[in-house]
């Protein structure tokens, strides 16, 4: 059974007033189904109360709830993390290093910005579940000054470009993809979709012939002519997604985004907006991914920001 997450301040300071309350709920997430030691996957283990480690009984081999984790060789406690992450999961317009500095007391904004790097990290939509039934797909530009002309079809030159992709159901709106990609080329346009959608699944999109081969990939592709200059109105879940995004960049980063932190940005939209029904659960989702995916240190996170 899954951990529950915290749906308010008052029952976050109640069960997690310890690192002791911390380190069990981490363990629950990361051995949901017992102790398995990383060695030797011996099921049998001693807690050594001390030093906070588990020893295992076959190899005797000792291992703490975030070794080999996210949170590995961390030198901030257990309950910092869990307020890092309860502040983040909660605010729906997101949360600056410098603020999260300011609100946990930490002495310097590297350890704010790093701390908040890796939480975010644990925003991305596995490819493994991908979209499916009716998708609509359209690009935007988002972030920086624009300047200088566009050209005809209206695209931006100056700003960083986004293609979105969203299911639409009778019900509403299902899941989101994002991506920011160099330019609205085929290669980069029918590599979204064909990571994002499911093949057979059928994509609405503009006629920009950047969807030309969709059909050829295995999707059966819906175009939606513009008329009089003006956007197709027939895409209108995904322009809807696309004007929150741009509403909650300009509300938080004020719409200036730097291209290098916008792939982080995107996965933390996608991410709220794909559990938007149960906002709660996010801090016990983050949680269990912190848990579960391997270190990243401040080198490996400034590359691939860098990249």
């Amino acid at each position: 059974m899954q951990p529950d997450s915290p749906s308010s301040i008052l029952e976050f300071q109640q069960r997690f007033a310890t690192e002791e309350a911390c380190e069990a709920y981490l363990f629950a997430w990361r051995w949901p189904h017992g102790f398995a030691c990383p060695r030797c996957d011996g099921r049998t283990f001693a807690r050594l109360s001390r030093r906070s480690l588990y020893q295992c009984g076959r190899c005797h081999h000792q291992a703490s709830v975030t070794a080999g984790t996210a949170l590995h060789k961390s030198k901030l406690p257990l309950r910092v993390w869990f307020w890092a992450i309860f502040l983040v999961a909660r605010d729906k317009k997101g949360i600056s290093a410098l603020q999260l500095q300011r609100e946990l007391g930490l002495g310097s904004y590297r350890s704010a910005w790093l701390l908040l790097q890796k939480i975010r990290r644990c925003f991305g939509e596995s490819e493994a579940y991908p979209l499916r039934g009716f998708v609509e797909v359209d690009e935007t530009y988002v972030g920086g000054v624009e300047r200088g002309a566009q050209n005809g079809r209206g695209r931006g030159r100056k700003k960083s470009l986004v293609v979105a992709a969203v299911e639409v159901t009778p019900k509403g709106l299902g899941a989101l993809r994002l991506r920011a990609i160099p330019s609205p080329t085929r290669h980069e346009l029918l590599s979204f979709v064909g990571k994002s959608v499911q093949t057979g699944s059928t994509v609405a999109t503009d006629g920009w012939n950047g969807y030309y081969y969709l059909d050829l990939l295995g999707f059966r592709r819906k175009v939606h002519v513009e008329k009089y200059g003006l956007p197709p109105s027939a895409l209108r879940g995904v322009h809807l997604v696309i004007s929150n995004l741009k509403t909650w960049l300009q509300g938080r980063y004020h719409g200036s985004v730097r291209p290098k932190y916008l792939p982080a940005y995107l996965d933390e939209f996608a991410y709220r907006f794909n559990r938007r029904f149960s906002p709660p659960r996010i801090f016990g989702w983050v949680a269990r991914r912190l848990a579960t995916r391997l270190p990243r240190t401040l080198r490996e996170i400034q590359a691939e920001i860098a990249a």
